[in-house]
């Protein structure tokens, strides 16, 4: 009976096998969007308790769901793009 092995499913070639775990999850873009969106919401939540409108003139930074969203979407985003070495 063959044991899964996660690094083997995750890798983008056999030459990657070998590699450590952190370093496969940072090459793969749908880990790196995931990471960035939870450090975009995190972004997004100080965000809104230090600096926010708590009056509802300003539409995406009076209400904290809009604010957490719209941070984590742009973290995403950035860090799906970064380049590793």
């Amino acid at each position: 009976m063959k044991i899964f092995n996660f690094k083997e499913y995750t890798a983008s070639s056999k030459e990657d096998v070998n590699t450590p775990l952190l370093k496969t999850i940072l090459n793969n873009k749908v880990y790196r969007f995931f990471i960035g969106a939870v450090i975009g919401a995190g972004a997004g939540y100080l965000y809104w308790t230090f600096i926010g409108c708590t009056g509802g003139t300003c539409p995406l930074t009076s209400d904290p769901y809009r604010t957490i969203g719209l941070f984590a979407i742009i973290g995403g985003f950035i860090f799906k793009d970064k380049k590793q070495k």
